[in-house]
């Protein structure tokens, strides 16, 4: 059978008032800032690097006439290097 209504309420409340304890010993705002920060040091390095690439292609296609196959292949080589920026700076090796 189940417990009687009062020890349910009983361990709920226990439960609430560490859950609010523990709350109040964090440190305030600290982590809803680390992570706005990690999710811009993920995104940027794959926007800027892939943006140069492919913008670096487009002008030597412009100059050689050679279609978009430069703009493909530095848009490539670009998305790769960001997403290895990226890696590193969730994996924190920086150096």
């Amino acid at each position: 059978m189940s417990a009687p209504r009062a020890e349910r309420g009983g361990k709920a409340r226990d439960r609430t008032r560490r859950d609010l304890d523990r709350l109040d010993r964090r440190e305030p705002g600290g982590r809803f800032w680390q992570s706005l920060a990690l999710i811009g040091s993920v995104g940027w390095p794959i926007v800027l690097f892939a943006t140069g690439g492919a913008l670096l292609g487009h002008l030597l296609d412009r100059h050689w006439s050679s279609g978009i196959r430069f703009t493909l292949m530095l848009l490539t080589i670009g998305t790769a290097i960001g997403c290895f920026a990226a890696y590193r700076a969730v994996r924190g090796n920086d150096s």
